[in-house]
Parts: C-alpha cells; structure tokens; sequence
C-alpha cells in the first residue's frame, strides 16, 4: 500500500536523477518528480487535442481502464476535456508519462496499489507512444513520489529528509532534438566489446554507485568527488550522448569544482543534468544558458 500524492489531478514531469544507461545494466537509479513541469485536466475545447484523441481509441486501454471507463474518456474528450500540459516533449521529462499518469487516474474503473502491478500496466499503456516501456516515467508522475528502482522488477517508494544545504539541481536546454532509440542501440552495441564493457564495469558503474549511494547518504564530500569521476566518464566513454552545443561547456565544468554535469536520460538532445554547489553559481550560469530548475535543493517531498 501507499499514499499517492497528486494534487487536484496534476501530473509532475519525471526525472531520472541517477541511473541513464547503467540501468540497462541492472544497477540501481533514481527517479523523482520535476514539479517545475506538470500537466492538468482542463476542459477548454479551444485546446489542441493532440494525441489524446487516438489514445482514447488504444484498443489495450479498455482491459486496462475498464469497458465504461473507456467510453466515459473517449466522450469527455469528444466534449472537451484535455490534458494541458507544461512538460516538454522530447526532453526526457516524462511527457507521455504524464498522460498516461492523467488517463489512468481519472478514467480507471479500480486502481492498483501494488507498485510492480502498477508499473506493469503504465508499461503497456506507454507502449503506444515508444514500443517498449518500462512503465517508470507514468509512475512517477502518477505516484508523484521519488521512485527507487533496484532492478527492474523490484521497486519501492523513496523516502528522504530535505538535503540541507546540499546540491543545487539544475536542467540546461541544448537546443537540439532527442534522438533516443539510436542511441540506446549504440550503446547495447559497444556493450558487446571487451574495451567497452571494461570500462563500463572498472570506470562507469563505480562512479554511479559512488555518487548515488553519496546522495542517499547526504555526503557533501563522496558525492562531489563521485558526481565528477561520474562526469568525467560519461564525457570521455559516451561521447554520442553529450550535446554538441554543450560540449564545451562539459568539458569546462570538469575543470573547475562549481558544478557538474551528467547525461538526462537518454541524452543526445534535450536537457543536460547540472549539480551546482551554490546558488550564485546557478546565477550565473543563467547569464549564459538556459537554466531550468526542476525542484528545489535535494528532493522535496
């Protein structure tokens, strides 16, 4: 059992604080809500419908939502019912999660509360829009909640004290599109040579582990020095996922100690994950970039 924390039906964007590629390794991450992004019902006919329309026709929703559950959709969208939305798309945010999140709140007949079910029936509903899914991105919009994901079948809420003074989160926008699925393929493919998958065990996985296990324990020191071992990695073994407008700007970070930076998800395009020690380092950082900050220090609950 647990306590969904959604407010007056509003769905938070996701973000994948810990844990882009080395998940498909099966070592733990992190994901947590983004409430700086969020979508809501609105009844406003005047809005785009979008995908929502053929989405209300998903021939799996019905043994998901139930049989009058789905028809009730399907005429409140024909009726002008949307799901407004500020979370980007392409971004890595969670966008289509959020609206899974939206539909399955709302319209479902008898909802689970048994997190493995429940990321099982977000899985096929994301499916419409990616093919495969984890279900991960519309369970954390939908629970609202940081989700810890030990491998992929073992899940539990997140629980944690604000991070007094501790990191300052931040996204900057590379301007580029998300190339996802490519990239996923080149990384299973360079996982299969001996060079590669040697620094991934020697190198990358320490590092996520050192940092991660250094944010769970709120410690300053490990983490700053894992976060940058983490970044330094990634910039060196996973070239195709850093930006090319932000590649200078990675490799400036990794010579001084204000901020870092690590891959968003999929990387490629979209937001790139910044870690800033204070805030006037986020200041000015705004003078040059796109900032954007997705929660406030630590995760607020």
């Amino acid at each position: 059992m647990f306590e969904k924390k959604i407010e007056s039906f509003s769905y938070p964007g996701k973000l994948l604080l810990f844990g882009e590629y080395v998940l498909l390794l099966g070592a733990p991450a992190l994901a947590v809500p983004a409430r700086a992004y969020a979508a809501s019902w609105v009844n406003d006919p005047t809005l785009p419908v979008g995908a929502l329309y053929e989405f209300s026709r998903y021939p799996m929703l019905e043994s998901i939502l139930g049989a009058s559950a789905t028809v009730q959709f399907q005429a409140e969208v024909a009726d002008g019912w949307r799901l407004k939305s500020a979370i980007p798309q392409g971004y890595g945010m969670g966008s289509s999660g959020a609206l899974c999140a939206g539909v399955y709140d709302r319209y479902s007949a008898e909802k689970s509360t048994d997190l493995a079910q429940l990321k099982q029936i977000f899985a096929q509903m994301e499916h419409y829009f990616h093919g495969n899914s984890s279900g991960l991105d519309p369970l954390t919009s939908y629970l609202n909640q940081p989700i810890w994901v030990e491998q992929a079948d073992q899940i539990r809420i997140f629980e944690e004290k604000p991070w007094e003074n501790g990191p300052q989160v931040f996204l900057i926008d590379s301007h580029l599109p998300r190339q996802t699925a490519p990239l996923v393929q080149w990384f299973l493919t360079q996982q299969q040579t001996a060079a590669f998958d040697s620094q991934l065990k020697s190198e990358l996985l320490p590092a996520h582990m050192d940092t991660l296990d250094a944010w769970v324990e709120q410690d300053a020191t490990r983490f700053w020095r894992g976060l940058r071992a983490l970044s330094e990695v990634q910039f060196r073994c996973l070239s195709p996922m850093i930006p090319d407008t932000l590649r200078n700007m990675w490799s400036e970070s990794l010579t001084q100690n204000a901020y870092h930076l690590k891959i968003c998800g999929a990387g490629g395009g979209g937001y790139i994950l910044g870690f800033a020690r204070n805030e006037r380092t986020i200041v000015e950082l705004k003078k040059r970039f796109l900032v954007t900050l997705p929660f406030q220090t630590g995760i607020v609950a």
